[in-house]
């Protein structure tokens, strides 16, 4: 949780301050806030006025959250996926990581039926966010 998010779980807020640390704080910040479930907490103690600030943002990366899952849904229902997922899970493997490379992370955990919304709030923000640098070469 970071600074923002630790001020607001106070019980004792001056929302005006927490107004200025979030718009202090950069996108990624605040997408972090988001990917790790407690900017509701955040949004819900700043000023009315100011709610904005964070809502039209949250929507957004709801939305590609729900893009996201829709075509997760949309290849667990495939045919194919589903004969390799019963098949030897070395194929498997070798399966996602051929055919769906940039979804294999939340292929794997919905494979082992341990994928729950957090994880596509991370993925979401990894993708924005990578730790992997593209290097021009």
């Amino acid at each position: 949780m970071n600074q923002v998010g630790r001020y607001a779980a106070n019980e004792e807020v001056d929302e005006f301050e927490l107004m200025k640390m979030v718009m202090e704080l950069p996108e990624k910040d605040k997408m972090l806030m988001w990917s790790q479930g407690y900017i509701d907490l955040v949004v819900e103690k700043m000023p009315e006025y100011a709610r904005d600030i964070l809502e039209n943002r949250k929507e957004k990366w709801e939305d590609t959250k729900a893009f996201y899952q829709n075509q997760m849904e949309e290849i667990l229902n495939n045919e194919e996926f589903k004969k390799q997922a019963q098949g030897e899970r070395k194929q498997f493997a070798l399966f996602v990581m051929e055919n769906y490379r940039e979804l294999q992370s939340l292929l794997f955990a919905a494979y082992d039926g341990k994928i729950t919304e957090e994880d596509i709030r991370r993925f979401v923000y990894r993708r924005r966010f990578g730790g992997r640098k593209k290097y021009l070469h």
